[in-house]
Formats: C-alpha cells, sequence, structure tokens
C-alpha cells in the first residue's frame, strides 16, 4: 500500500479559494472603514471652524460696554462683509479668500458664506451671523443671532 504525504493538487486550491474569500472580505470592511473615516475627518474640520469662530464672536459679544459701529456687505463677486465694533475689534469674511479675519488675523477657513448685519431695538444691538462652513448651515430662518446689552 502506498503511502499519502503532502498536500493534494485538490486541497491546494481549496485552500487558495478559502483565502481568496476571506482576503475579500477584510478588504471590503477596511476600505468602508476607511472611507466612514475620511467623511468623519471632514465633518470635524467644518465644526472645528464654527466652533472657532463661535468662540472668538461670542467673546467680543460679551463683552462691557460694546457697541456696534458699521456693518456692511458688498454686493459685487468677490463678495465682502464686515461688522467693526467700539472696542476696536473688526470681523470680515472673504469670499475670495473663502476665509473671516478678526482684524488682520485669519480665524477661520473653508468658510463659504458669512454676511454680517444688525439692528438696533430698544436699546439693544441684535447682531446676525449668516454663515455656511460646509454641512454646517446658520442661514434663512436659521440665522444666528446674538443681542448686545449695553450695561
Amino acid at each position: 500500500m502506498k503511502k499519502e504525504q503532502g498536500i493534494t493538487l485538490m486541497s491546494v486550491i481549496v485552500y487558495v479559494i478559502a483565502l481568496l474569500i476571506v482576503m475579500g472580505v477584510i478588504s471590503s470592511l477596511t476600505g468602508y472603514f476607511y472611507k466612514n473615516v475620511n467623511v468623519s475627518n471632514e465633518n470635524t474640520e467644518n465644526l472645528n471652524e464654527f466652533t472657532t469662530f463661535n468662540s472668538y464672536f461670542t467673546t467680543e459679544i460679551n463683552e462691557d460696554n460694546i457697541s456696534v459701529l458699521e456693518s456692511e456687505t458688498t454686493e459685487e463677486s468677490p463678495k465682502t462683509s464686515y461688522i467693526a465694533f467700539s472696542n476696536g475689534a473688526t470681523y470680515t469674511f472673504s469670499e475670495q479668500n473663502k476665509s473671516i479675519y478678526k482684524n488682520q488675523v485669519k480665524i477661520c477657513k473653508n468658510v463659504d458664506k458669512c454676511l454680517f448685519s444688525y439692528d438696533f431695538i430698544d436699546g439693544k444691538y441684535i447682531v446676525y451671523v449668516d454663515l455656511k462652513i460646509g454641512n454646517i448651515e446658520k442661514t434663512g430662518n436659521n440665522v444666528m443671532q446674538f443681542t448686545i446689552n449695553n450695561k
């Protein structure tokens, strides 16, 4: 009787097919994972820019004895919009650079839209910021409103 040593050609083919199936499943799972990680990073960057602007602007609004000096938005392309406060701070949006500046320092990038305006009602300044950064939209009925109480 002949001894059977080693593996047969049929078992090698089965092993290779099984290995290819396992590798295919693992590659599709990792591809899906990395695609979601990239989407998450993009959302995180937009949220970071929004939070940065919001923290700077809110700090400005909450200062004592502050008022709005002027605000203007140009209609010609590229649009610019700015708002100036009595403490010397000026926030400017440049559509050309897609950035928001506090005085001459860039505080936000990748901004699609930012329009500043204000009203003076009952002795209070109400500042409106129409803002769009990536998928974060504070426009239309969802526009950000800040109230300055003169103390």
